[in-house]
């Protein structure tokens, strides 16, 4: 994730003014992250496998979690920052990754307090409702494919599903609606009160030699990584251009 938006942020906020300085090695490697951008297949095979992944692992953390009420509410403040941020910069982000995640993990805090923490009934209906908005979103996307904007008038509703908006109706710097990817977040959400009923590690005979350490301190901060890495990559590349490419211009400021 972090590697694909620093690739995004050479080829669409620093292209021009790289571009500018004539260098040829700067233009290649501008080039290099436009034609990852817009032309890789390796980017487009690897985004939806790590979305999914990314998907299942939040659903599966809501088992973990203390409070999902007080998670979902911080993830979607922090959403509201990033398209406020966003807008900004003129790449609003309207309804991102994480604006899905928020909606998710309010909607598990709901679905199990109906079920009255019922893990087993809990688990039952995440994942039935997981499947049914996969499911539900593959017909849609066949049904309406000549015309992805048969429901919506306008670009209200985008937030619903990818059947939702059509042809220059509808950017965002960043898109996943509901329709299919709350569908992933559900599957994980059942399966990880199945499989972490007692909240315990399913590799308790390693966490003697803390090997899991690394990987819990970032799990346990992985929503701050998710919010301010965009901040820290365009930093970074900003004092790289200042030094090294276009000396005394920021370029992003």
């Amino acid at each position: 994730m972090i590697f694909d938006h620093f690739m995004f942020d050479i080829a669409g906020l620093f292209d021009k003014a790289w571009i500018a300085t004539g260098k040829e090695n700067i233009i290649q490697i501008v080039e290099l992250a436009q034609n990852y951008i817009n032309n890789s297949t390796l980017r487009t095979t690897t985004q939806h496998i790590v979305v999914w992944i990314f998907a299942l692992l939040c659903g599966i953390s809501c088992s973990f979690s203390r409070s999902n009420l007080k998670r979902g509410v911080q993830a979607t403040i922090l959403a509201g920052i990033i398209t406020i941020v966003s807008y900004c910069m003129d790449v609003t982000i309207k309804f991102g990754i994480l604006h899905m995640f928020a909606f998710s993990i309010l909607l598990w805090w709901l679905i199990d307090t109906l079920c009255c923490h019922n893990k087993l009934i809990t688990s039952g209906v995440c994942l039935f409702l997981g499947v049914m908005i996969i499911t539900m979103n593959e017909g849609f996307m066949e049904t309406f494919s000549h015309d992805l904007h048969a429901f919506a008038e306008d670009d209200k509703l985008y937030f619903i599903g990818y059947f939702m908006q059509g042809d220059g109706y509808f950017f965002s710097g960043d898109y996943y609606p509901i329709f299919p990817n709350t569908g992933y977040m559900m599957i994980g959400a059942g399966v990880g009160i199945l499989l972490y009923p007692k909240k315990k590690s399913l590799l308790p005979h390693l966490g003697k030699y803390d090997w899991h350490r690394p990987f819990a301190f970032w799990g346990k901060i992985a929503i701050w990584v998710y919010a301010l890495h965009q901040v820290v990559v365009v930093v970074l590349l900003a004092l790289i251009s200042f030094i090294f490419i276009t000396p005394g211009d920021f370029v992003v400021i």
